[in-house]
């Protein structure tokens, strides 16, 4: 009798009959969340539990690793809407897009960081794809930041996550789709908390050529570093801060840089990695505060404190009309595992290969 092969990797369950189908392996379906929202949630075996927030511009929400979460909440149980102030919505999760039209603080009628978070994505698409023995589960879709006589930035972003990995891959491309230039402030916020993060942890920040510069919005308190995690206590104040390299600056479109948080050990428990040719700031957010304790990695394009918001635009880069920008970040919070998340696109799989859907 003809014996099936032992299977080397988690699409191998399917493709050699251990499993009869592929959601065993790599599960995807939309759900309703607590306040109504939806959700496509990603269970991918040996790797990411995934939520992708349909409602808010397919960022990424609650995230497990091997059960365990990794992704900071924050107290609010569920978004309130669109009358409540910034930090009354904001719920945490692995990955909150901020801007276009602002990032930071209120401005010239411009919420704190924006509306990109707060904006339903449309034309949402998914698939899954058999790559080297693993199967990839594609999302894309488009997120609009229109006005009838105003600017009209659009989005179309892609999300890659695989079997076998504890990484995530954000694709962006940003168009300028109006008549006049536009300027377009990017921050993407990833929130790390625990026990992922731990006190004795710190941010190690690859600057390319060793000169990285840091500066913090307001006066460290004592005994505090903008790269360090504290312990968890009630008296400990937010460390906002900005960090910048020459090498940055001088990007490629091929560059980036990668910001690594360690334990107290000093071994890596999470790597972000992102563009630096579109993204050539990072800024950081330490709050260690009893019951707010978490981490933001934040890769920016544009000032999020600091005279240069005065500047047209508040110091952010200008798309002239049908221009693009484009930017990457990947999180890995298994940074000790090779990455089975595609580096770009991936090339048209084969019938047998592709399984497409629409939520």
């Amino acid at each position: 009798m003809p014996i099936s092969p032992q299977p080397s990797g988690w699409a191998d369950l399917v493709t050699a009959g251990y499993a009869p189908l592929v959601d065993l392996v790599a599960d995807v379906g939309e759900v309703v969340a607590a306040g109504g929202e939806r959700v496509l949630r990603l269970r991918l075996a040996g790797g990411l539990h995934l939520d992708v927030l349909l409602d808010h511009g397919l960022d990424l929400g609650q995230a497990w690793y091997a059960g365990v979460p990794v992704a900071w909440r924050s107290p609010n149980p569920v978004d309130p809407g669109p009358w409540a102030d910034w930090e009354s919505r904001f719920r945490g999760g692995l990955l909150v897009t901020c801007g276009p039209d602002n990032i930071g603080e209120p401005r010239e009628g411009r919420g704190q960081h924006g509306t990109h978070h707060g904006t339903p994505a449309h034309d949402v698409t998914w698939r899954r794809v058999e790559r080297d023995g693993e199967i990839v589960v594609e999302v894309s879709g488009s997120v609009a930041h229109t006005s009838l006589g105003g600017p009209r930035l659009v989005v179309r972003r892609t999300i890659r996550v695989a079997t076998g990995s504890g990484a995530v891959t954000v694709d962006d491309v940003w168009r300028n789709a109006g008549a006049a230039s536009a300027g377009i402030a990017l921050l993407y916020h990833v929130n790390l908390g625990a026990p992922l993060l731990a006190p004795g942890g710190r941010v190690e920040v690859d600057a390319g050529d060793g000169r990285l510069t840091t500066r913090t919005r307001e006066p460290l308190p004592e005994g505090r570093t903008a790269l360090d995690v504290p312990g968890a206590d009630p008296g400990h104040a937010p460390v906002v801060a900005e960090h910048r390299s020459p090498a940055w600056d001088a990007a490629t479109a091929t560059d980036t840089a990668v910001a690594v948080l360690t334990g107290p050990d000093g071994a890596p428990r999470a790597r972000v990695t992102w563009t630096t040719a579109t993204l050539p700031r990072l800024d950081t957010w330490c709050f260690p505060q009893t019951g707010t304790w978490a981490l933001g990695i934040e890769p920016a394009n544009a000032a999020l404190f600091g005279p240069e918001r005065t500047r047209p635009w508040a110091g952010a880069p200008v798309l002239a009309p049908g221009e693009e920008l484009r930017a990457r970040v990947v999180v890995d919070v298994d940074p000790a595992s090779p990455s089975l998340v595609p580096a770009g696109p991936t090339a048209a799989p084969t019938p047998s290969q592709e399984d497409p859907c629409t939520p």
